[in-house]
């Protein structure tokens, strides 16, 4: 396969270093790009000296300004842009209650809006080539909910609404939208587990980030055609889709005054909530490639 012309944001350590390695290595031209300067330069040196093609562009992808320079950068060194890897986030863990404005508002810009902006950018670009490419959000199992990250798992269940839509906009036009979910062991991880250790919530053990980085691989790849709207789940050697939004049956008809409705879930409905959180279906615990 020819190499890939790709951004990769919040590249600049942990899960999305391990992807610009891994797309590094299988030929393709990467830009790094992380707020930090120094840790975006770092990635894109260690690339650079391993006989990858790389660059680094630092800047804040919440931005929209940013956003479209980061593509055009791409372009301009590679001469297109055929993948984004839509990674740049941050999480601040914290109870409902004593969660600062400000790091909900920074979540949201940076998670979401930053999401937003790069793909958008990445959109236009590849459809003013003439359509043709492939965009990997980034989601998290934290979307389903988790304790204590409830206005980080919004911003993703913001991305993964994002990456349904766009799949249904953009598909049809020749380019591939899809969402990974990965666990893995990384800073922003250990940052939650020293907040779930002070809470009592319990954190589980992650699996190393370089075992994320080949399905980001393959989801820019021709090998993933046919692979549209997608939230992939990683976890170590555990491999599967999240359901998406979905009316659960049964659909009961009626005429619902409160008290009808009173009488539907104490008969029916409230036996059939969905359980809160991410996880695997009962009757399939494990498959095996």
């Amino acid at each position: 396969m020819a190499g890939l012309a790709v951004v990769v944001t919040g590249a600049g350590g942990g899960l999305v270093a391990a992807y610009a390695r891994h797309l590094a290595a299988r030929g393709d031209g990467v830009v790094v790009n992380d707020v930090d300067p120094a840790r975006a330069a770092s990635v894109a040196a260690a690339i650079a000296a391993g006989g990858g093609r790389a660059l680094a562009m630092a800047g804040d992808v919440s931005d929209w300004g940013f956003a479209a320079a980061l593509v055009a950068r791409c372009e301009a060194a590679f001469g297109r842009i055929d993948g984004l890897v839509n990674n740049a986030g941050l999480l601040v863990a914290g109870r409902l209650e004593a969660a600062a404005p400000a790091d909900v508002e920074r979540m949201v810009r940076v998670n979401l809006i930053g999401s937003f902006a790069c793909g958008q950018a990445a959109a236009r670009a590849m459809l003013a080539r003439g359509g043709g490419g492939a965009i990997v959000n980034v989601a998290s199992g934290s979307q389903a909910g988790d304790a204590g990250l409830s206005a980080y798992g919004a911003t993703k269940g913001g991305v993964a609404s994002l990456t349904y839509a766009w799949a249904r906009e953009l598909g049809p036009r020749g380019i591939r939208v899809n969402a990974v979910s990965p666990l893995a062991a990384t800073a922003m991880a250990a940052g939650f587990a020293r907040f779930a250790a002070g809470e009592g919530i319990a954190a589980p053990v992650l699996p190393d980030p370089e075992a994320s980085a080949p399905l980001v691989g393959f989801l820019l790849s021709p090998a993933a055609a046919g692979v549209e709207g997608q939230v992939v789940r990683i976890a170590g050697r555990t491999l599967g889709l999240v359901g998406h939004p979905r009316l659960l049956a049964p659909l009961l008809e009626g005429d619902w005054t409160e008290a009808a409705i009173a009488r539907a879930f104490a008969e029916v409905l409230g036996a059939r909530q969905a359980p809160l959180g991410l996880a695997a279906p009962a009757e399939d615990a494990h498959g095996h490639a």
